[in-house]
């Protein structure tokens, strides 16, 4: 249970105004990040040379004990603020710029840890005061949560196991959550005709959000060695019919007043169904949250992200074709 205030100091410090007290809270939590709803959110948006801490997976470390802190974490202690500027100028050298224009500020992944690039301003400090300050009280503590959800973008891969987006959050914080990006691919436990956004999860985030990304990725061709052999045509049936669902429940469920922006990846045909099923409310642009799953940019098969030496042994070897290129003299 959230203890009460009871020293004269705290008293005095809800006593400021709430706009003060909120650029105080900004010196203790992560903001403007982009976070990926899995189970291994408490290692994302950490500073380079982060190590976990040994509680993490060591039951007998004493989490609030700092003696050994210094073996672990920098000693820089910059708050978070202070790295903002800094990164963003050195995140930018090297790129091209006329691939750096097709982003637009879009306050959902300008700080996208997707992008290797652009790395987010995260302060290395031994110890975080987050936790600290949401023991305080409970006013702090629905203060402190409504900007700590409010002011990060949420990355939820729809692909995945809806349930497991309800396990990570509380109804209570979807409910506070405004910045999301829903990453929408053919494949896994979602990717079949009779799926359907459970209600009972998304109407609480939706109904709150002021901006919404979507990734839409279309489905691979078929392989021309499949068997039984499967035609485009009814590969791009069979996700239309699964796509075009979630749209509608989409426009339905978000306020009117909500922004959609949408990386199609420039498919006219992903647009298409977009334009049909959200009509004059979506804005379409390159997003780098989606950089890695359509291999643009730094993630592009031509940049040095990627080396493919070819298959290995024959158990790489996919189809016949490969192997007549590997190995025909």
């Amino acid at each position: 249970m959230v203890p009460t205030l009871s020293s004269s100091n705290s008293i005095a410090f809800l006593a400021l105004p709430l706009e003060l007290r909120q650029q105080i809270y900004r010196f203790c939590i992560p903001e403007n990040l982009c976070f990926t709803c899995s189970g291994n959110m408490y290692r994302q948006n950490r500073h380079e040379g982060w190590v976990e801490p040994p509680w993490r997976w060591d039951r007998t470390w004493d989490r609030y004990d700092t003696s050994g802190a210094n073996l672990f974490f920098d000693e820089d202690d910059r708050p978070w603020h202070e790295l903002e500027e800094s990164v963003e100028a050195s995140s930018t050298d090297g790129e091209d710029s006329n691939e750096d224009d097709e982003y637009e500020p879009s306050r959902l992944d300008d700080y996208c840890q997707a992008s290797l690039r652009q790395r987010p301003a995260i302060s290395p400090s031994p110890r975080s005061a987050l936790p600290g300050l949401l023991l305080l009280c409970r006013q702090i503590t629905d203060e402190v949560k409504g900007m700590l959800y409010g002011g990060n973008t949420f990355r939820v891969d729809v692909d995945d196991d809806q349930s497991n987006f309800a396990r990570l959050f509380s109804p209570e914080a979807r409910e506070k959550m405004r910045k999301m990006i829903l990453v929408l691919r053919p494949m896994g436990l979602s990717y079949c005709r009779d799926f359907r956004m459970d209600q009972t999860i998304w109407d609480g985030v939706l109904g709150n959000l002021s901006i919404l990304g979507v990734i839409a990725e279309q489905p691979a061709p078929p392989s021309p060695y499949a068997s039984p052999q499967v035609e485009p045509e009814d590969v791009f049936k069979e996700w239309t019919a699964w796509l075009t669902p979630i749209l509608e429940y989409l426009s339905r469920a978000l306020s009117k007043t909500a922004q959609i922006v949408v990386d199609a990846n420039k498919e006219e045909d992903t647009v298409h169904i977009f334009e049909k099923e959200m009509p004059g409310r979506c804005r379409f642009q390159r997003l780098r949250a989606a950089d890695n799953i359509f291999k643009r940019g730094e993630f592009s098969w031509e940049s040095e992200s990627w080396v493919d030496d070819g298959p290995t042994s024959c158990r790489d070897i996919i189809n016949d074709c490969d192997y007549d290129y590997y190995f025909s003299d």
